[in-house]
């Protein structure tokens, strides 16, 4: 007789706003039993939160910037640089060795989880990034347990508990969507890498699925001790609202799966269309669920409909802009080299000004129609140069800004890439397979993105690169050797180390290279360490100068670190790009000596 009266009710009512007052459905819709005040209350604690760890973040980054600045126009031109080769505080390189630098437990940061020699199960989160992530999620966890206890009704407390966890996971989508965008504007304003970021985005999107669970949960638990399961039956039948909420909440759970790990690098380029669309359709669901209803969250998701359309606009018009002029489009050319891996150079429509240690993000419809990778910038070629014989000296102030600005820009910049999975391996094979092993094809880049560190106030550089990863480190190398002739950086001693499997890899890189050992003054600045982890002949290992050395076997990162920071000038920088197991053992290696000198830290990774 219950089931028959709540199907009934059901029914009449339609699940209008003009409900009777024993309406048995009473705490399974709307606002019924929510509690909006403590609602208002933590939504905003969570904003203010948000918006208190930003602006920390923000005056963080500020004041190293400024450290920087000051560091940079007192060493610059300078060959003794004690005072900033010191740490002046305990308590920043204990920061650092202890919190900031460190992995979440002993060692392992980037080098992946294998649940076999082709699959990858992700990798832990650092120590600092873990504690924001605990902060987030605990907090979270917290604002959903403060209710109303002491209502006499369980099933009022479970409404509030649907309202809690409802409105935290629609304000959530905000900064899940947010951190997943390439166009962040968080990503320059903190200087922080899109890499850090994307974790967030994952940790931010796991929550917003518990928390969307919990609310329809909560729910189904009202709803079916209303009417049991016919009653459930029947309410979802009748109200598109509950219809879409489920639709959101299934999709969002089916994301969690497809965007575990093994499934996310295996198959990476499906992975990111296909996520793409149901977070679309998700989100679509969330809209339709909560404007049906005509609950106070609907602008929370209209602000994620802007983040997404105004990325879709910068992203496009950026990729149109450089890619696509009135009578030609950005050409591609690829040439596969030795070692399973690939030069691209790509000439653009419209000059640029890439960043060192910056990258591009290719698509090559010839190949695969949509479908754009991540790539460093190994190398920029000027748009022009000025030559004293051939050109006349600039006569105005506009001249000489035109001279400068073109000497800058460039149409043309040049990638390595590593034939893998996907679009590196259709690019190497199609390269192997053609005349000359070139070919060329129109294609488009978008980006630059990254870059955001400065190596100029630093007395000595460390860039350690493993195979290629060498390609962020070339131009940074190129802008200090630059920088150094020109007197404009504090650098007095830059040393790379590159560690690849074989000789044969040195042909990656040698065109750029030729350049910078022609540089002026390159001999008083530079030195480069190769090691050939495994040679195929002895004669393979000969050093080209005292400054250009080749060793055999694996880099001894301890040993090079201690006997370059011995001999240091100034502040030192350690930067690392490179697979997972070499960057973590810079890292390790870095820690141990953070606290012998002022050292900073700088890791490139593509985890994502």
């Amino acid at each position: 007789m219950q089931d028959t009266a709540s199907i009934s009710s059901v029914e009449k009512r339609g699940l209008l706003p003009d409900l009777a007052y024993d309406d048995p459905f009473e705490y399974s819709h709307g606002l019924s039993g929510v509690d909006q005040t403590g609602n208002y209350l933590w939504t905003n604690v969570l904003v203010v939160c948000f918006m208190a760890l930003c602006g920390a973040a923000l005056l963080l980054r500020l004041a190293k910037l400024w450290s920087a600045h000051m560091r940079h126009l007192n060493a610059m031109g300078k060959k003794e640089q004690a005072y900033w080769g010191q740490n002046r505080t305990s308590w920043w390189p204990w920061l650092q060795k202890h919190l900031f630098m460190a992995p979440l437990w002993k060692h392992r940061h980037n080098r992946p989880f294998q649940l076999s020699s082709t699959v990858a199960n992700g990798t832990l989160p650092g120590r600092f990034h873990t504690l924001l992530l605990a902060v987030y999620l605990l907090s979270n966890i917290a604002y959903c347990l403060v209710l109303p206890w002491d209502r006499p009704d369980s099933s009022s407390v479970i409404a509030a508990l649907r309202g809690r966890s409802g409105s935290l996971a629609a304000l959530n989508l905000i900064p899940t969507i947010l951190f997943a965008l390439r166009n962040n504007p968080l990503i320059w304003i903190l200087k922080v890498s899109y890499d850090d970021f994307n974790l967030l985005h994952r940790w931010a999107a796991r929550l917003v699925v518990i928390e969307s669970l919990v609310h329809t949960l909560a729910w189904l638990v009202n709803t079916h001790h209303a009417g049991n399961w016919a009653g459930v039956g029947e309410v979802l039948k009748a109200n598109a609202s509950y219809q879409w909420g489920m639709v959101g909440t299934a999709i969002f759970l089916f994301m969690v799966v497809q965007a575990c790990s093994p499934i996310r690098h295996s198959f990476y380029e499906t992975f990111l269309t296909a996520h793409r669309i149901l977070a679309i359709v998700a989100i679509i669901g969330v809209y339709v669920h909560i404007d049906l209803h005509h609950l106070p969250q609907l602008p929370w998701i209209k602000i994620v409909f802007t983040l997404l359309g105004l990325e879709w606009f910068f992203r496009v018009a950026r990729i149109v802009w450089f890619n696509l002029g009135r009578r030609r489009c950005t050409r591609v050319q690829i040439e596969a080299l030795h070692g399973e891996a690939c030069r691209v150079t790509v000439d653009m429509v419209r000059p640029w000004t890439p960043r060192p240690g910056c990258h591009v993000h290719i698509y090559l419809p010839a190949l695969q129609w949509w479908t754009s990778h991540p790539f460093s910038v190994a190398w920029s070629k000027p748009d022009k140069e000025w030559s004293p014989i051939e050109d006349k000296l600039p006569t105005s102030e506009k001249e000489i800004e035109e001279l400068f600005s073109l000497r800058r820009s460039s149409r043309s910049i040049s990638l390595i890439c590593r034939a893998r999975e996907g679009i590196t391996r259709l690019m190497y094979e199609k390269a192997s397979n053609s005349p000359n092993n070139t070919f060329t094809t129109w294609g488009a880049i978008e980006g630059p993105y990254g870059g955001h560190d400065s190596l100029k106030s630093y007395g000595t550089v460390l860039l350690f690169a493993a195979g290629v990863g060498i390609t962020h480190q070339v131009q940074y190398v190129r802008e200090l050797l630059q920088g150094f002739a020109d007197g404009t950086v504090a650098t007095r001693k830059v040393v790379l180390v590159w560690t690849v499997p074989s000789a044969e890899c040195l042909e990656w890189i040698k065109p750029w290279m030729d350049e910078i050992l022609s540089m002026p003054r390159r001999k008083e600045v530079f030195k480069m360490m190769i090691f050939v982890s495994k040679p195929r002949r002895p004669e393979e290992i000969r050093s080209v100068s005292e400054t250009i050395t080749m060793h055999p076997g694996r880099c001894p990162i301890p040993s090079v670190l201690d006997r370059e920071i011995a001999t240091r000038v100034g502040a030192v920088a350690v930067t690392v790009c490179g697979a997972g197991p070499f960057t973590d053992d810079v890292r390790a290696a870095v820690r141990r000596r953070v606290d012998t000198c002022h050292m900073d830290f700088i890791e490139e990774a593509f985890t994502y």
